[in-house]
């Protein structure tokens, strides 16, 4: 009995279920990231009001906003606190398990 031609089926079969699995993986990171900037920006967004925000300081005061919305964004979004990651993946799980089901 010969089994070598299921030997490289399985193998393609396994390293498409852990790419798709990565790939879901660093979406449920994006959203993360994603729900984080907007946190982080709903929360600083009168931290650096200025009395004049057209002029040149105004400018540069949104440039520094931004960098400092994404510098938080992505730290809260790298150690997974918010939970966000973890709901998308647990939702993925769920999803997965019901259509091996049916």
């Amino acid at each position: 009995m010969k089994v070598d031609p299921f030997i490289p089926m399985t193998m393609k079969q396994n390293a498409e279920q852990r790419s798709d699995d990565l790939k879901k993986e660093q979406a449920a990171n994006d959203f993360e990231e994603i729900f984080a900037k907007h946190l982080v920006k709903e929360m600083t967004k009168d931290s650096f009001k200025m009395s004049d925000n057209s002029g040149v300081m105004g400018n540069a005061n949104n440039l520094y906003r931004e960098h400092i919305t994404d510098a938080l964004a992505n730290e809260l979004a790298s150690q997974r606190k918010l939970g966000m990651a973890d709901l998308v993946s647990k939702y993925w799980g769920q999803s997965t398990g019901l259509k091996g089901n049916s």
